[in-house]
């Protein structure tokens, strides 16, 4: 569902240069997750980690890649890795959210299956993430769907906190919850945000595509070729898969043979 409020697009008045937190460096658990209360203003920063918040009370004004935007209650928030971003805390004073961060491969630790990985990672992270990278990294819940989401992140805190010998098994069980409870909600529009996306991005990868189609004989990078349409390498392959019907690299084997 999209926000009820009215998202800022003008630039940060801030300089826009993040320094890269990385979060896991000395945790072996990869998660971690609390309830925040504070006030105040972040650092511009990126993260080597996906993060997470919902709001449960107050205001909050965030600003993602340059790009601001106001929360309230009910926001959910998804920040891929890379992303630069700071939040200003506690605009209000009963302001509360859930905060949740855990690796990309969090999820797979238990898992020695390439096959399962890419399922899961296809099915449940690369949706949300995708999204994210396109700037919309904010989803909307009220009403049933908002307690669910609500009960969910309490769980997982609660699970956190108590690590007992079974506390990482139900976590990545709530975290798996959870994406299910976000994407049930995305799916329902999904066919509307595909079309607009399509319209909206078109132009973009038919210059990317009269480039390669320019230079197919020689080296081409997946980076290069992002660059050109403007957008981010997974926001790009995405995209371009949507678009085209074939991933990056088979399209470039397609036109070689």
């Amino acid at each position: 569902m999209s926000l009820p409020f009215n998202p800022i697009y003008t630039p940060s008045a801030r300089n826009f240069t993040a320094k890269v937190v990385h979060g896991f460096k000395n945790d072996i658990s990869k998660f971690r997750t609390s309830i925040d209360k504070s006030t105040g203003v972040d650092a511009i920063h990126k993260h080597d980690f996906i993060q997470m918040w919902y709001v449960m009370n107050g205001t909050y004004r965030h600003v993602f890649e340059d790009r601001e935007f106001i929360l309230g209650k009910g926001s959910l928030l998804v920040v891929p890795p890379f992303s630069a971003h700071y939040i200003e805390t506690g605009k209000s004073n009963d302001s509360e959210l859930y905060r949740c961060e855990f690796s990309e491969d969090f999820i797979n630790d238990t898992h020695d299956d390439e096959q399962h990985e890419s399922l899961f990672n296809l099915t449940y992270i690369e949706p949300l993430l995708i999204k994210a990278n396109l700037m919309e990294p904010y989803h909307y819940f009220s009403g049933n769907p908002a307690n669910k989401i609500e009960t969910v992140f309490q769980e997982l805190c609660n699970e956190y906190y108590k690590q007992d010998l079974f506390s990482s098994m139900f976590i990545r069980a709530n975290i798996i919850k959870l994406f299910a409870l976000i994407l049930e909600e995305y799916q329902e529009n999904y066919t509307l945000e595909r079309d607009t996306m399509f319209a909206e991005y078109r132009s973009s990868i038919q210059n990317s595509l009269d480039f390669i189609h320019a230079n197919y004989t020689e080296k081409i990078y997946l980076e290069d070729v992002a660059k050109i349409a403007l957008m981010s390498v997974r926001s790009f392959s995405h995209i371009f898969k949507q678009i085209t019907g074939k991933t990056f690299t088979e399209y470039l084997l397609y036109l070689r043979v």
